[in-house]
């Protein structure tokens, strides 16, 4: 008669610590690959919301309009005043369920109140809510900038993390002569021929040609 030999109390120790052995590394490797796509999850989501952020900027900047506005102490200024990290502009604001815009007030700066984490952020203001009642008031460009800086008077439309944003401006001229960019667009009669906006090192920067027709002023009607 043949006798069925068993394991020994030691192989069945041995065997059980490769068990937890293999356990242990398996369990890592799915921590590992969560990780992984947790990341990957993390950084499409990121790029996602910069591609959205991009074309809402470009759509908003390439509709600015150059208007001649009023201010209270009897000046007039151009609808687009900006300088390396900040911008104001008129642009058309899409209505949402209506192919309608209305024109509105848009500013788009960098927050630096955390310098760890710098924000670009994009605010607007209707129009209609500056001037409800007669088109051809004057507007208090200073309030107005005034209101747009403070965080508790608008809030923003648009944030996202943005380490070395700036803005540049490139002049026109009929005669076709080149131009270099410029730090700010300010007291100026007419669009800028070019704007062009960094986000971050890692990203190309983003270059739009304002207004449909950039050498017109238009007057409040």
């Amino acid at each position: 008669m043949t006798r069925v030999r068993g394991f020994t109390l030691l192989e069945l120790m041995v065997a059980l610590s490769l068990l937890t052995l293999l356990a242990g590394l398996m369990f890592g490797g799915f921590r590992l690959a969560s990780r992984a796509w947790q990341t990957v999850d993390e950084h499409n989501n990121v790029l996602s919301e910069t591609v959205q952020a991009q074309r809402l900027l470009r759509r908003l900047l390439a509709r600015s309009e150059a208007r001649s506005v009023p201010e209270t102490r009897e000046t007039a200024l151009l609808s687009f005043q900006g300088d390396e990290h900040s911008l104001i502009f008129l642009s058309a604001l899409p209505q949402r369920h209506s192919r309608v815009s209305q024109p509105a007030w848009f500013y788009l700066a960098l927050d630096d109140q955390e310098p760890k984490q710098p924000r670009l952020i994009l605010k607007s203001r209707a129009l209609s809510e500056i001037s409800p009642e007669r088109s051809k008031s004057t507007v208090d460009w200073y309030q107005l900038v005034d209101d747009f800086r403070h965080p508790e008077t608008i809030a923003p439309l648009l944030t996202m993390p943005a380490e070395d944003f700036s803005l540049n401006y490139l002049p026109r001229h009929e005669d076709g002569t080149a131009s270099d960019w410029q730090a700010d667009w300010q007291e100026q009669d007419a669009l800028p021929e070019l704007v062009k906006l960094q986000l971050n090192e890692d990203w190309p920067a983003l270059v739009v040609s304002p207004g449909g027709q950039p050498d017109v002023i238009k007057q409040l009607d």
